[in-house]
């Protein structure tokens, strides 16, 4: 395998544009770094380049910005229908002994155990990965300071992982960010949706899971 990665970023419903947006960071660090990726965004994301890019550029990360369940990871949406990326029992092979990261609902259950293959080190949530946005600053998801709660933690395990941490230094630091973000909305509980905030960076926290080689590295 090749010290370069793979990102997913769909961009078709409000969740999957913020995504889009935040992992641009993650991508911003990677080019000040020099580490070579692979983004695949529309047109380009389609199964068939993904499969094509794992097959030719054999990248040891894998990062996903997508919806998902407990079989599948989806990638953008095709004529109106979201195209299945990777399923459970048909082609979750291809994941085998990389290290994945999905910021994708679910992803951490059946699907999560299957793509790990001897030594390979998955990411991902049991639970639904869950964000509050401001609707004020939908149009510019980075400037959105209620989302940042939430995404930031999460960018934390790709950007940890692309610096060289272990797969489990970069998920607790994760959840220390998490931890930390629950502390400071504490600080201002008379702000609206402070708890509703509270108990998504909770569900986040409890449904994140990593599976596999704790001790797995980007470099």
């Amino acid at each position: 395998m090749n010290n370069n990665f793979l990102i997913t970023r769909p961009n078709y419903d409000d969740a999957t544009g913020y995504l889009f947006y935040y992992a641009k960071e993650v991508i911003d660090y990677a080019k000040k770094i020099g580490v070579e990726f692979f983004d695949l965004v529309r047109p380009k994301l389609t199964k068939t380049n993904f499969i094509s890019l794992l097959d030719k550029k054999d990248p040891v990360l894998v990062l996903f910005n997508a919806h998902g369940d407990d079989k599948r990871i989806y990638g953008d949406k095709i004529k109106d229908k979201e195209e299945v990326l990777i399923e459970e029992g048909k082609n979750n092979s291809v994941l085998f002994d990389r290290i994945v990261y999905a910021r994708a609902c679910y992803s951490g259950l059946s699907l999560g155990e299957n793509c790990i293959g001897k030594k390979g080190c998955f990411i991902g949530y049991r639970t639904p990965f869950s964000f509050l946005i401001d609707e004020r600053w939908s149009a510019k998801p980075l400037n959105d300071k209620t989302a940042k709660l939430f995404l930031e933690p999460s960018n934390l395990i790709a950007i940890s992982l692309l610096k060289g941490n272990r797969a489990e230094d970069a998920f607790d630091k994760s959840l220390n960010m998490m931890k930390k973000n629950m502390m400071k909305l504490m600080k201002v509980e008379k702000e609206p949706c402070t708890m509703a905030s509270m108990m998504v960076l909770w569900n986040n926290m409890q449904g994140q899971t990593i599976l596999g080689n704790k001790n797995a590295k980007f470099k």
